[in-house]
């Protein structure tokens, strides 16, 4: 069963060379191709591919401004990201957004078909550049916590002030008392040196506790 395939990406060379790969294998067959967001709505609405490859830096609508209006035009078509872009936030808001994939153009000829499988199958696929990132992100707020002497309670008592909660409702969150948060808190400010809820959520964000 051939799956047809839509290439929207606004450089001509990605898109000659993600051809050139497919070109190989008839399973797959273009259906269309556009450079930029507004002709990727155009052409999912003509062709309805059943996997769009889209990249997000582009003129007329980036792809993270179209990925649901693509899902609300073509439900059935399942998304792949292409981008020279493997931070962990852009990775985030696709997957919130629904898409089945997530390549760096660094790597798209040796990953392409592994990942149009993937996704045929039902299944989501993140590139190796993509899923090597947020590993070592993922590492790294454990590993600035642990540098600090924070235990894994005050970690997380870190993370919800940095992202704006009140003492009330980090209580509400974690099951604890108001004043035992209170505590935590002042054992974090104590540990890292720092005087002020201003000063902790500058830290969270200086060592990628969290994201922007």
């Amino acid at each position: 069963m051939t799956t047809k395939i839509a290439i929207v990406d606004d450089h001509g060379i990605i898109r000659a060379g993600i051809k050139s790969v497919l070109s190989r294998y008839p399973e797959y067959e273009i259906c269309a191709e556009g450079a930029n967001g507004e002709e990727a709505l155009k052409l999912v609405q003509d062709c309805k591919p059943d996997i769009l490859l889209l990249d997000i830096s582009m003129p007329k609508l980036g792809g993270l401004d179209i990925i649901s209006r693509v899902k609300r035009a073509s439900p059935k078509t399942r998304i792949i990201i292409i981008s020279v872009h493997k931070l962990g936030t852009y990775v985030l808001k696709a997957l919130r957004q629904g898409v089945s994939g997530y390549l760096n153009k660094d790597n798209v000829a040796e990953e392409l078909i592994l990942a149009l499988s993937r996704v045929r199958a039902g299944n989501v696929y993140l590139g190796q550049a993509t899923s090597d990132y947020l590993a070592q992100r993922a590492r790294q707020p454990e590993k600035a916590a642990a540098e600090a002497g924070l235990n894994e309670r005050e970690l997380d008592i870190l993370r919800l002030v940095a992202e704006g909660k009140t003492a009330k409702e980090i209580a509400e969150i974690m099951f604890l008392s108001r004043r035992t948060v209170e505590n935590y808190k002042n054992s974090v400010l104590k540990k890292l040196n720092l005087h002020r809820t201003s000063d902790l959520i500058k830290y969270a964000f200086e060592n990628k506790i969290l994201e922007v």
